[in-house]
């Protein structure tokens, strides 16, 4: 059995919600098994701390992070926050994904909350995903109910405070961000990823971008800690080779087929009665669409339905929203022609 005084400082930490302390007790009490050959036993461990337990060691954690808000990276010269705290209580099973995206991220969540199992075998669980496709089809929120499954806060990078006029200061608040994320548990997004990882043979590009990309793969590539690191672009096609090869994994994220329009419709008009809904030829016509249009279209159907005082919304009257939506699109397309 494990000596008096790691059960001691085990009971002591998990009381604190020391989550870093709890797990590396834990892991000298598994280990200490380990070496007087209770295999089954070690491995009974370490399943109990990688199930039964994920949730509440979850929460101390989350009582840890809570107190390194004060801590949260600012730009030196604004002093302007350098990412934006935020909870989420979405979940997987609240989006409408394609079906191998979808088992893509079931398994990286099973595998992340196995963590302590893999590193048992000398093995680091995936960490670094890269979401690409076009604008509106569920990045963003495909990030979001990652932190909502595995309870972790979400730190969304703000550009807008990295991205600095002064030589050099780009490239020293990554790493300002980098280095917070070493202090606790969390998601790290990037949005609009191509915006310091751009490809550094381009004629277009100045010396310091440059060198901020050459930073940020520095980062990545010296990065062990337990946060989990996403970044997202519209824009794939501008990002420079080498930062391909420092993601575990990247995933795609397309345009919703009929199936998924189905259900995307149906997910936004539940809160509403409906009657006369032809669903599946709609869903054809919708084809081309992101999930952001349908999301928008049908929740303007409601909104329309509320302020009308229609009983019950039905074919018509989404049809007037896609009409709708079909001369914002022109506007935007003659904006960028």
């Amino acid at each position: 059995m494990a000596k008096g005084s790691y059960l001691k400082k085990l009971f002591q930490s998990f009381n604190e919600g020391d989550f870093e302390e709890f797990k590396s007790i834990a892991n000298h009490i598994i280990d200490d098994e380990r070496k007087k050959n209770h295999f089954q036993l070690a491995d009974e461990l370490q399943r109990i701390i990688n199930s039964t337990s994920f949730k509440q060691l979850r929460k101390a954690e989350s009582n840890f992070n809570n107190n390194l808000l004060h801590l949260l990276p600012k730009d030196k010269d604004s002093n302007f926050n350098l990412v934006d705290v935020k909870t989420s209580k979405i979940l997987l099973k609240d989006l409408v994904l394609d079906d191998f995206v979808y088992r893509l991220l079931k398994d990286f969540i099973r595998e992340y909350e196995s963590a302590e199992i893999i590193e048992s075998y000398g093995l680091r669980p995936r960490n670094r995903y890269l979401f690409c496709g076009p604008p509106g089809c569920g990045k963003t929120v495909t990030a979001e109910a990652i932190a909502g499954e595995l309870d972790i806060p979400i730190l969304y990078t703000r550009f807008d405070s990295i991205v600095s006029s002064y030589l050099g200061e780009t490239a020293s608040n990554l790493r300002k961000i980098f280095d917070f994320i070493e202090k606790g548990t969390w998601i790290l997004f990037f949005d609009e990823f191509d915006a310091i990882s751009k490809q550094r043979d381009s004629l277009d590009e100045h010396g310091e971008l440059k060198r901020v990309v050459n930073t940020f793969l520095q980062l990545l590539d010296n990065y062990n800690g337990d946060s989990i690191i996403i970044a997202a672009t519209n824009h794939q096609n501008l990002l420079d080779q080498a930062v391909w090869r420092r993601f575990d994994e990247v995933i795609m994220f397309d345009k919703p087929n009929e199936e998924q329009i189905t259900e995307l419709l149906c997910k936004n008009l539940k809160r509403y009665p409906c009657s006369e809904i032809n669903f599946v030829k709609l869903s054809k016509e919708l084809v081309g669409y992101s999930h952001a249009d349908i999301e928008r279209i049908g929740l303007n159907a409601i909104r329309t339905a509320i302020v009308e005082n229609d009983i019950f919304i039905d074919d018509n009257k989404i049809r007037k929203q896609m009409e709708i939506y079909k001369e914002r699109s022109k506007i935007y397309n003659n904006i960028n022609e």
